[in-house]
């Protein structure tokens, strides 16, 4: 289980790029973090908000308004569902599906953590 002092890798990073695949997205940032999507994922600002997810490539041009922008909040709350939040107000809320796959993977500084719900 990801410890909370490797959550706090994610804050004070900056978001420096996207990776997209086939069945994948990927969010990298200026701590060599970084987190593999392949589940539905909330991202926006204020009140708008936009769904996406992982495995849809389409949905990728919702991330690029996260580019260059500090973390500074980083949370997994009980649910397993990862909270960034920026410091342009923006944030993604990546939510795992309940089908006993693999719906994203944290990678910190001590490895990876496949987030995955029954």
């Amino acid at each position: 289980m990801i410890s909370k002092d490797e959550l706090h890798e994610f804050e004070h990073s900056i978001s420096t790029g996207i990776t997209v695949g086939i069945g994948s997205m990927i969010l990298l940032f200026s701590s060599s973090t970084r987190v593999l999507i392949q589940c539905p994922f909330l991202c926006g600002r204020n009140e708008r908000s936009h769904l996406g997810h992982g495995e849809n490539i389409e949905t990728s041009n919702l991330l690029f308004s996260l580019l260059n922008h500090e973390v500074k909040n980083c949370s997994l709350l009980g649910n397993k569902r990862l909270n960034l939040c920026f410091d342009d107000g923006s944030y993604i809320c990546i939510t795992p599906e309940n089908n006993g796959l693999e719906s994203y993977v944290i990678t910190t500084s001590q490895g990876d953590y496949p987030i995955i719900t029954y």
